[in-house]
């Protein structure tokens, strides 16, 4: 089993296409295309904390998104974007958080204001890859796929 980490989704937020310049001709593209290519890096056996800002549309939606990606449990870490915990534990998440430890590393879908604490976030999008022991997982600076757990040192200084 492969733990991955990835962020800011945002399935079915057609806005999210200019905000962030993002390469689909529409938002059904791009939701094939991350359901693709999280499916092409992620297996059944694997476990997966998604940082936040996993979907922009009615929760039936995003339960048949949910449906279609690989990883045996997947946690999530609320973003301003996501909805309740009952919600989101319908959806499908094995658990929802809205903070979290993980191998001495913080999960949490905002970037702390002190970049000397080991930290996964989401939130910035393209802003940035990392700042000091700040990782951004976010889908927009990592090809628009989880990244596995082994690579997140490999994250460029901003």
């Amino acid at each position: 089993m492969k733990t991955f980490f990835t962020a800011d989704q945002h399935f079915g937020h057609s806005n999210i296409l200019k905000y962030c310049n993002r390469p689909f001709k529409d938002v059904e593209e791009m939701n094939a295309t991350l359901i693709q290519n999280w499916n092409s890096v992620v297996s059944d056996n694997d476990e997966v904390f998604v940082l936040g800002d996993f979907a922009l549309c009615k929760p039936p939606e995003m339960a048949a998104i949910f449906k279609q990606l690989n990883g045996a449990r997947k946690i999530l870490i609320r973003g301003n974007h996501d909805r309740s915990i009952r919600q989101m534990l319908e959806v499908g998440f094995h658990e929802v958080h809205s903070k979290l430890e993980w191998k001495g590393w913080t999960l949490q879908h905002h970037p702390p204001e002190d970049t000397n604490r080991k930290t996964l976030c989401g939130h910035v999008h393209q802003n940035w890859v990392r700042k000091g022991w700040t990782v951004n997982v976010g889908v927009d600076v990592w090809n628009f796929k989880p990244v596995a757990s082994e690579n997140l040192l490999t994250a460029v200084q901003s």
